[in-house]
């Protein structure tokens, strides 16, 4: 016996938002006095959680330990890592509800780039670890 599909079903899926891959930028600031080992680990953490909502990483960068413009959470200096990756943008807010959970962060921002090819990507992560 088939299954009847609603009308209200039809046009859900005509008008659902299309999954099209986008290229964001995102910064990351640690804690500062992390060990190496547990901030290994959350590097490796924000990576798989990445993974598992269909994000390709480009690219990584690290900055390393910088003064902060203002105190967070107490801390003067945070440990800076910079991705660049492709997503799908309805998975964006299930990344950002994982960041916000994340305990050693201190904050992070997610930016939109305008599509972009490897010479531009290049160019954006100077000293970059290139992952393609």
């Amino acid at each position: 016996m088939a299954k009847k599909r609603s009308i209200k079903k039809e046009y859900a899926d005509l008008f659902s938002p299309v999954k099209r891959k986008r290229f964001y930028e995102m910064v990351v600031i640690l804690k500062p006095y992390l060990p190496e080992h547990i901030r290994k680990k959350s590097e490796k953490r924000i990576e798989d959680i990445l993974k598992n909502y269909n994000a390709t990483l480009k690219a990584k960068a690290y900055w390393g330990k910088r003064v902060l413009a203002y105190k967070i959470q107490g801390q003067k200096d945070g440990y800076y890592i910079i991705y660049h990756f492709e997503a799908p943008s309805t998975e964006l807010q299930n990344i950002r509800r994982y960041l916000d959970k994340h305990p050693e962060l201190l904050r992070y921002m997610i930016l939109q780039l305008e599509d972009m090819s490897f010479d531009r990507l290049d160019l954006l992560v100077k000293k970059a670890i290139v992952l393609e």
